[in-house]
């Protein structure tokens, strides 16, 4: 189970460490130190400090503000595989929908928090080396607090790297901020930035340890890999001061870095997919910490059930449920159905990152498959199914985000060989086959099923009422439910969920939560497997045809997971996606749920305005980003 690296004394002294500002209060119960007493003159005193301020750098990206809610649900959003609900003056939305202006507080929320972590990184980098310990402290003791040195490092360069990412050219110190620093730095060039990101990042990956974590901080092998994603993104397009979208001239400089990094991870081989593509995420729902399918996350721990250090994953972004059973979601993260339409037959992921359903309060799952309901279709990878439902995660979850997974290294390796080499070699084909082929369950017994009514019945009253249950066969996660009833008996059914893992047929029994209505059957069967063909890409792809089935592919591996809008940006492809998606979704209907066609502009929303506080008070930061 997880190993929190949080916890209530962490949560308040290590934020207080790195800030080191007086402050008056104090928790008796904590037998701390008074907070006013910290200061950088007498903290950093022993390895245990040293420990708190460097899990205060952590703490930065372990809230709302960030990795929480903003950064992965609000700011990946909206795209062709993913939009919020709704239109209306909530921060949330306007964002997403493309209308947020420098005003809108969320980008300040951000922009500061990650500007946050960067100052206690910049503290602990600082103030380590000057500690007695550091000097003169045994082997194990230095090697300790290097470990720390690293870790700070490394979450300075990745930290860095989102700010680039989200508004380009900005403010960029490596010092920590004192009494009488002018902090109102100028924007610097995002290139010059990733220099130093680079250079933090590979010295990180010097001091890291090397073993298997045993909690979600950073070691060597998650360090190489999130260099090679930064690199790929210090290589792709980006919008430039000049409102044009551009990549540098020297940009497959920065794909040889992410092939070296990528294949020095690989020689080590310290991941490994779990066969299981649902277990992943039941997995994450559960606490259960899998560092070799999961290769960096940011660590939640939310012990009274209030916001503090906990998220909205799994509470924002999955089925829409009423409380009973479950808690509530609200599922504001939608899927648009042709999102869901290019799934081939028999990758089971589709049905289990997109709910074609919704959970009423006594766990029955409702079709949304009539009228316009498709445009209600939410993710579903993250659903309150699947967590621990205790009394703490009703509001807010302590659900890790993982920022990498190991799929995610897989895809970057395919797409970098077929960069690199000016098409797809073996080492792409196999990197990309390894994550279809798990999609598709290859390396799971059995497979999934599907179910036929045999007899309608007599009697049911209310579709969402009727329950098929599927019981047996060694599977899992196969579910069913009713459309529509006529004259009292089942008229249609649908799959909602095929599963996996069934190696006899399961056994179908038709209930109701209403007591009405019986003698309805149905039968499941066993859908064959596919084969080799059906789950290997094909060969022989062109350059650009195999980039095109790598953008895909992340699409269908990813989907929900915070990376889509930022990868559709570094192709230079995100105002082609919004207008492929518009056109799509117009075929269903002429008034489907789409208002970002209306409100995205090319040359402009690739980035996010300077936030108008900051713009405010630094007068160095002398522009804003175009057409804002």
């Amino acid at each position: 189970m997880k190993k929190y690296i949080f916890s209530r004394r962490v949560l308040i002294a290590a934020g207080i460490a790195c800030l080191l500002l007086p402050l008056n209060s104090c928790d008796k119960e904590l037998e701390v130190t008074p907070y006013s007493y910290f200061t950088t003159a007498n903290f950093f005193s022993n390895s245990e400090e040293a420990n708190m301020a460097t899990l205060g750098v952590y703490e930065s990206m372990s809230s709302l503000d960030t990795y929480g809610y903003n950064i992965p649900l609000i700011f990946d959003a909206d795209t062709d595989i993913s939009q919020l609900s709704g239109v209306g003056a909530d921060e949330w939305r306007l964002i997403a929908h493309y209308q947020g202006i420098s005003q809108t507080a969320i980008f300040y929320n951000v922009w500061s928090k990650l500007y946050e972590g960067i100052d206690r990184a910049n503290v602990v980098i600082e103030r380590i080396p000057q500690m007695e310990l550091y000097k003169n402290g045994t082997q194990t003791q230095q090697e300790q607090l290097n470990r720390f040195i690293g870790e700070a490092k490394f979450l300075r360069g990745f930290y860095y790297s989102e700010l680039v990412r989200l508004w380009g050219d900005v403010p960029f110190k490596t010092k920590s901020s004192q009494s009488g620093d002018n902090l109102k730095g100028g924007l610097v060039d995002r290139q010059e930035i990733y220099t130093q990101i680079i250079k933090d990042m590979e010295e990180a990956a010097v001091v890291l340890p090397a073993e298997t974590p045993s909690d979600e901080r950073i070691n060597k092998w998650a360090a190489k890999a999130m260099l090679a994603r930064i690199a790929l993104f210090a290589g792709g397009y980006s919008l430039s001061p000049d409102g044009t979208m551009k990549r540098p001239a020297n940009y497959k400089e920065y794909y040889k870095l992410a092939q070296e990094k990528i294949n020095e991870v690989m020689a080590q081989n310290p991941y490994k997919l779990n066969t299981s593509y649902a277990k992943v995420f039941k997995n994450q729902c559960q606490h259960v910490l899998e560092p070799t399918e999961n290769i960096f996350q940011v660590a939640f721990y939310n012990p009274a059930g209030t916001m503090g250090n906990g998220s909205w994953v799994g509470y924002f972004n999955g089925p829409l449920t009423a409380a009973g059973i479950y808690p509530n979601s609200i599922g504001r993260c939608l899927v648009p159905k042709p999102f869901y339409n290019t799934f081939k037959t028999g990758d089971q992921r589709r049905d289990f990152s997109i709910a074609t359903y919704s959970i009423n309060n006594v766990g029955n799952k409702l079709p949304l498959v009539t009228a316009r309901q498709d445009e209600a279709w939410t993710a579903a990878k993250w659903s309150r199914e699947y967590q621990t439902n205790s009394t703490v995660e009703r509001s807010y979850t302590h659900i890790n985000w993982v920022v990498m997974r190991y799929s995610d290294l897989l895809l970057m390796r395919a797409e970098v060989e077929n960069e690199l080499n000016e098409g797809p070699n073996p080492v792409a084909y196999d990197a990309v086959n390894q994550v279809r082929k798990r999609g598709f369950g290859a390396d799971i017994a059995g497979s999934r099923i599907a179910v036929d009514i045999v007899n309608k019945g007599t009697g049911y009253a209310n579709a969402a009422n009727v329950v098929i249950q599927i019981t047996g066969g060694g599977g899992s996660d196969a579910s069913a439910a009713v459309v529509t009833l006529a004259s009292g008996g089942i008229s249609a059914i649908t799959m909602l969920r095929s599963g996996d893992g069934y190696t006899s047929v399961p056994t179908v029994t038709i209930t109701t939560t209403d007591g009405k209505g019986s003698g309805a059957t149905a039968v499941a069967r066993i859908l064959p497997k596919p084969t080799a063909a059906e789950m290997n890409l094909p060969t022989g792809l062109s350059k650009i045809d195999f980039l095109k089935a790598i953008q895909q592919e992340r699409a269908w591996e990813l989907s929900g997971e915070g990376m889509r809008r930022a990868d559709l940006i570094r192709w230079g492809i995100l105002s082609d996606k919004i207008i492929e998606t518009n056109a799509a979704v117009k075929l269903i209907r002429s008034n489907y749920f789409y208002p970002s066609i209306a409100n995205f502009v090319a040359g402009k929303h690739e980035l996010y305005p300077f936030p108008q506080n900051e713009t405010d008070v630094n007068k160095s930061i002398t522009r804003q980003n175009p057409k804002y």
